[in-house]
């Protein structure tokens, strides 16, 4: 995601790259065309710090980094699931910084639509800019709260990924010692398609099963509806 953004953003603003492991930032920055730093020297200078990170190392991050940003500057974070997160985030951040969630809706940058969700949490001077930023670099913007966030989400990640999962674990257990190539039909193809890109991505996938707060609700819709089905179709087999 932070290669991704980089590509978008590069051309609207200075960016500077920095990870954990230099000697990575230094070789990314080099491609991009953009600088590269260590993290604190990086924080210290930048008006908006994005971190691209994993769910789990945000608090930690955020508590690192923050010492070192100027005063009214903006954190932003890029999580999939913003309630729990943001509040902690919150919390964490020194009253003197400014906070804003951002949820990239695309994994790369040569995708048409690229939409984006946009929760201001804290302060007022940088989110517009962010705002504009993200817009003049082709992104769809729209401003949301975490609670309506991980709402929508519920559906539109949590319950269609749920629905794949399914399928991955049910095509799994067949185990019919076919070869398939020949009766596979252009839909099933695509299905197809779609797991093996959720095979890359499992991590985050199972983290927004696990903590999105509206997780349990739509799955226990899911095999209640397929239940439903099942018993609907059972009760007219072998009828037209």
């Amino acid at each position: 995601m932070g290669r991704c953004l980089t590509r978008l953003l590069r051309n609207h603003c200075d960016i500077t790259l920095c990870s954990r492991r230099p000697d990575r930032a230094l070789s990314l920055a080099k491609r991009l065309g953009v600088n590269a730093s260590g993290i604190e020297s990086c924080a210290s200078k930048s008006d908006i710090v994005i971190a691209t990170i994993p769910t789990e190392d945000l608090q930690p991050f955020a508590e690192q980094v923050s010492k070192k940003m100027q005063p009214g500057s903006l954190f932003v974070d890029i999580s999939s699931v913003k309630c729990g997160v943001v509040e902690v985030l919150s919390k964490t951040l020194p009253t003197n910084v400014e906070y804003a969630s951002i949820h990239p809706l695309f994994a790369s940058a040569a995708v048409g639509k690229k939409n984006v969700i946009l929760i201001p949490v804290r302060g007022s001077r940088w989110a517009p800019h962010l705002k504009q930023l993200l817009t003049s670099s082709g992104m769809r913007v729209t401003e949301s709260t975490a609670e309506e966030h991980d709402k929508v989400m519920a559906a539109v990640q949590v319950l269609h990924h749920f629905a794949y999962l399914s399928l991955r674990s049910a095509m799994a257990r067949l185990d019919w010692g076919q070869d398939m190539e020949s009766f596979k039909t252009h839909a099933f193809r695509k299905s197809l398609a779609v797991l093996r890109l959720m095979e890359g991505n499992l991590k985050t996938i199972e983290l927004i099963q696990r903590r999105n707060k509206y997780a349990p609700y739509v799955r226990e819709l899911f095999i209640k509806e397929a239940k439903r089905l099942n018993q609907h179709y059972r009760s007219n087999q072998g009828t037209t």
